[in-house]
């Protein structure tokens, strides 16, 4: 694998993400259990300077046509280029990346089981989606932002089983990433989370728009080998349960950081309703890719997903933007909600990417519109 001479880990706003060789397990820093850490204190280096011309995250509606269909043809652009990871993955058979979006999907899969349910989840995500709408514009020329989608838009948390959240120009297959796929019956004996009780209602290839084979294929995580279809399995009880404005207004309102990570990522259940659960498991189901914690950035819409996901973040910041610009907490250790590691994320924290960007400090990671971002929303 080839590393630029030119990189700077800390500059992701000028000509595109530097290739950096895998690096180790991002390192843990110690501090009090429970608290936001480090203490509030004085800007960290990173946030010293903003960037002067910070890209604009629109939602999609908000897009024109062209625009539109620009983004998605930068999206299919990537599976035309070659994979930067083949080395990083070379002596892991559970991965073979093929081509560049492939790049992105085997990064989080590979990680998956240590980048969730943490305190540098919202970080971590950041960072990649961040990573992703660069190679976008480096790679295949597009000349936009990162598109985001609001979910919260859609639901109907009146009347939990209805499909008309999906009669949306998301899901387009002119204008957006394609519908449902078809219907695959599961037995309730195979359903252990009692999704066919929510209305799940494919599970099976999605049968229009862009992403469709052989235009699009997804290459990781897929147990019959590469080349398989983007699968859906729109799950309207859990989608208008998740994604309800009450639910995002009370994560945008929490008080600090750990609250607000706490409430925008719930719990590995399905009993409390979660942001961050709406645009994987109610477009996902049980058998699509989307639903598949390791494996949703298969699903082109997982980027729209988390970047409305980072909008959330984006305006919880904004609330007290000098204060939650720096501020930090939450355990380095997956699911350990009561901090029983005593190991809690710092400033200093690595967030790595392995192949496709640079490793950098959480603190890097805190301001969008920072040097190493660099972008916006509206």
């Amino acid at each position: 694998m080839r590393v630029s001479s030119s990189i700077t880990a800390c500059v992701l706003a000028t000509a595109s993400f530097a290739v950096a060789a895998p690096a180790p397990h991002p390192s843990k820093g110690k501090g009090p259990v429970g608290a936001p850490l480090p203490p509030r204190g004085p800007p960290s280096p990173p946030h010293a300077k903003r960037c002067k011309n910070p890209l604009v995250r629109k939602e999609w509606r908000a897009l024109k046509n062209v625009e539109k269909k620009e983004y998605i043809d930068a999206v299919l652009c990537l599976q035309k280029h070659e994979a930067i990871t083949k080395e990083q993955f070379a002596d892991d058979d559970r991965y073979d990346p093929i081509n560049r979006y492939d790049d992105f999907q085997a990064v989080h899969s590979s990680q998956a089981d240590a980048i969730h349910f943490v305190g540098f989840f919202t970080q971590w995500h950041r960072y990649m989606t961040a990573a992703y709408e660069r190679t976008l514009r480096d790679v295949c020329g597009y000349k936009g932002a990162q598109p985001y989608w609001n979910w919260s838009l859609d639901a109907h948390p009146d009347d939990r089983l209805s499909m008309a959240a999906y009669d949306t120009e998301i899901f387009s297959p002119d204008t957006g990433f394609g519908g449902n796929g078809l219907y695959i019956e599961v037995p309730d004996s195979q359903d252990p989370f009692g999704f066919n009780a929510q209305g799940r209602s494919g599970g099976g290839c999605v049968q229009d728009g862009p992403f469709t084979r052989p235009n699009f294929a997804v290459n990781i995580g897929e147990k019959n080998g590469s080349g398989q279809c983007l699968r859906r399995d729109f799950m309207p009880g859990i989608f208008n349960f998740f994604a309800d404005p009450n639910t995002l207004q009370k994560t945008i309102d929490q008080p600090d950081f750990a609250s607000f990570a706490s409430v925008l990522e719930g719990r590995p259940d399905f009993g409390v309703s979660n942001v961050h659960g709406s645009g994987h498991f109610g477009v996902g189901g049980l058998l699509g890719q989307a639903g598949d914690a390791a494996n949703s950035p298969g699903d082109p819409l997982f980027y729209l997903h988390h970047s409305m996901v980072d909008y959330t973040y984006w305006q919880w910041q904004q609330k007290d933007l000098k204060t939650r610009l720096h501020e930090v907490g939450g355990s380095t250790t997956p699911s350990d909600f009561n901090y029983e590691s005593g190991v809690n994320v710092t400033l200093d924290f690595e967030v790595n990417l392995g192949a496709i960007a640079p490793s950098v400090k959480v603190s890097q990671l805190l301001d969008s519109e920072g040097e190493l971002l660099c972008y916006t929303y509206e």
